[in-house]
């Protein structure tokens, strides 16, 4: 019996049979933007794209680990202050949200520029220090 192991977000939920497959996605236990991998596999699929993935090349004898997901999200920061890594940053942008209500309240087209300039002046903080130091990567 083939197993199948499931993972999401970058996380293995668990090991499956392979005739189970459509009785989870079913019940909702697995989801079809799940990432799924076999004995067999060269790398993980999306469970949506490709159900019954054709069979794969095996994989390379050199990499005894399993391959795992990429995470989502395609940029990765790091901080030039603490060196801290990480998929997210804090946003923090200029000005208050109060002021920004009253002037769309007052005249829409002032509390628009108002709004505007502060989407502009946003800055990526770093999560661990608050530093604005941030460099920016892609996978």
């Amino acid at each position: 019996m083939v197993q199948v192991h499931i993972a999401r977000s970058g996380v293995q939920l668990g090991k499956y049979p392979e005739a189970d497959i459509p009785v989870l996605i079913g019940a909702g236990t697995v989801r079809r933007t799940d990432h799924y991998w076999k004995k067999g596999m060269a790398y993980w699929l999306v469970i949506g794209r490709t159900y019954d993935p054709p069979a794969a090349a095996p994989p390379l004898p050199a990499a005894s680990a399993k391959p795992v997901p990429k995470p989502m999200r395609p940029l990765r920061y790091e901080c030039l202050r603490c060196g801290h890594k990480a998929n997210t940053v804090r946003e923090e942008k200029p000005g208050n949200f109060l002021m920004e209500i009253c002037t769309w309240l007052a005249n829409p087209f002032v509390g628009g520029l108002y709004t505007i300039t502060r989407e502009a002046g946003k800055k990526a903080l770093c999560v661990n220090c608050g530093s604005e130091h941030m460099t920016e990567e892609v996978w």
